[in-house]
């Protein structure tokens, strides 16, 4: 115990033996730390959302285009377009939305957009597995025009999904009268699935070729 005595002896004052706290400059270096965390923090998260808003863009983009081949599977065609976002089939109607509600599936991608969809005219109107298949093997053997391909004219496809993206809009070329969406005024040649994106496009584009949906029919 400290008393007077003791400096009265000429002996040391009693020290604080509970240890010291933290001095201005160790404070500051701590505040500067905190303060470069939560500024890369800050750049980071924004870069996160986007890049996890994509992987989901592109997860239902594929989710949809197995919907339609099990569709087509069911029953022995592919679906038409939809004229509207409320995801119904409008009969005779090759290039417009997502029939998402005819599918049973979600429509609307991450940005809160329809989804849009494009099919082969020859591949709607079958009225059976069979006659389906066929229709496919005479497309690729060239006994009928094909009039949907991606990378015109280097895949010949069956169907489009497209999702406009991030700049809510879908771009050229797979619009081509400006009006950001894909509807009966376009010309059917849509982008390579595997297209990189850059500042004047960023859709995500999912196709079956003709072939490979010939050979998954039974």
């Amino acid at each position: 115990m400290c008393t007077d005595s003791t400096a009265q002896r000429g002996e040391s004052p009693c020290r604080n033996t509970h240890g010291r706290g933290f001095t201005l400059i160790e404070v500051a270096i701590v505040m500067v730390i905190l303060g470069l965390l939560i500024g890369l923090g800050a750049e980071l998260l924004p870069m996160l959302v986007k890049q996890n808003k994509l992987k989901d863009n592109r997860a239902l983009a594929r989710e949809a285009k197995t919907a339609i081949i099990g569709y087509a599977l069911a029953v022995g065609r592919l679906p038409y377009a939809s004229s509207s976002v409320n995801g119904s089939e409008t009969p005779g109607r090759l290039n417009g939305y997502l029939p998402w509600a005819t599918l049973g599936i979600q429509g609307r991608d991450p940005y809160n957009t329809t989804l849009f969809y494009a099919v082969d005219s020859h591949l709607a109107g079958t009225t059976s597995i069979t006659q389906f298949k066929q229709r496919l093997a005479d497309l690729i053997a060239g006994n009928l025009p094909c009039d949907l391909y991606c990378d015109y004219p280097n895949i010949k496809a069956a169907f489009v999904v497209i999702s406009a993206g991030e700049n809510l809009r879908a771009d050229p070329p797979n619009d081509d009268n400006n009006n950001s969406i894909v509807d009966i005024h376009d010309d059917n040649r849509f982008a390579s699935p595997s297209s990189v994106f850059t500042a004047a496009y960023d859709d995500v584009l999912e196709a079956a070729g003709l072939t490979y949906l010939h050979g998954i029919v039974p």
